[in-house]
């Protein structure tokens, strides 16, 4: 006999909430055994401190950062305590959320490989010299490359 919408949806509910439960019993178990693998039986309310010591770290080896960084900086270490409080809960996606929201704060502030490579490619590309001759595409002999530079040179003209 066919089940009528209600019903249907009425079990499906029913699916849905034990899934739910079943996740939840998952996850808190999860959480105490991974207190339990760390050495923390009875110091369940702890959290782990791992992102907050790596972002000290980081930061105190920024020597650019100037007193106007500071509310950055202070926005860093809020993500950087909202993903230890996350992953110690088990909350994932909330904790990936949070990663997400503090590579781009450490994007501003200059702390990721990527953009200080930027910055260091782009502060070197004012000390270049200029190239001698009209064309603009080739080097005198007497310019100065720097050593992570390689000379190309130009395809010959075509012929019409």
């Amino acid at each position: 006999m066919a089940l009528s919408d209600e019903e249907r949806r009425a079990r499906n509910a029913a699916k849905q909430r034990a899934y739910r439960a079943r996740r939840r019993a998952e996850r808190e178990a999860a959480a105490q055994s991974a207190v339990a693998a760390n050495g923390n039986e009875g110091h369940g309310d702890e959290q782990p401190t791992t992102m907050r010591d790596a972002l000290a770290d980081a930061i105190s080896h920024m020597k650019w950062i100037a007193p106007s960084d500071g509310a950055s900086v202070a926005q860093a270490k809020q993500l950087a305590d909202d993903i230890d409080k996350f992953h110690h809960e088990g909350d994932y996606a909330k904790a990936l959320s949070a990663h997400r929201a503090l590579s781009r704060v450490l994007n501003d502030l200059a702390g990721t490989p990527n953009v200080r490579l930027a910055r260091e490619l782009r502060s070197l590309k004012g000390t270049v010299e200029k190239p001698e001759g009209d064309d603009g595409g080739t080097q005198s002999s007497g310019a100065k490359q720097p050593a992570n530079v390689t000379k190309l040179r130009r395809p010959p003209k075509r012929r019409a």
